[in-house]
């Protein structure tokens, strides 16, 4: 099972993503990754949004925790969501070290129709209004494309 930690990003009620476009849509994933050997959950998200953005984040607390289990095409991967400040830098897209095709400030009144990978809009609104955090969510929906 993979383990993906991640930052959600807030500024002027807008939140960061990037966005992947398939044939069958685009979905937006928060900043993060996969965590290199030796690495805690923190630094790990502070190296992905580093290469991917050019940005410094301050990681704050856990958010959520939650599980997508595996299908015939894709693995299990628990998702962990912290809170993220960008301290220093401007997001721009790094292409070379990234597959997704663009990053976007999606307005938090346009969160739960988001197509977000893993699911987790509910949770983010739970956060965006009322600070909502510590949670295990479960089994995460996902919608594959």
């Amino acid at each position: 099972m993979r383990i993906r930690p991640a930052a959600l990003i807030i500024e002027n009620n807008h939140v960061l993503f990037l966005r992947y476009d398939y044939p069958g849509g685009s979905k937006f994933a928060l900043p993060g990754g996969n965590v290199d050997a030796g690495e805690t959950f923190p630094v790990c998200i502070a190296r992905e949004c580093e290469e991917e953005l050019g940005i410094e984040v301050e990681v704050g607390e856990l958010i959520s925790v939650g599980q997508v289990h595996a299908t015939a095409d894709f693995s299990a991967c628990t998702h962990l969501v912290f809170e993220g400040d960008i301290v220093g830098g401007i997001p721009q897209l790094h292409p070379d070290e990234t597959t997704a095709n663009d990053l976007v400030w999606v307005p938090a009144d346009k969160i739960a129709e988001l197509n977000i990978y893993p699911a987790l809009n509910d949770t983010i609104l739970d956060f965006i209004h009322s600070g909502k955090k510590g949670q295990y969510v479960g089994t995460l929906k996902q919608i594959w494309l």
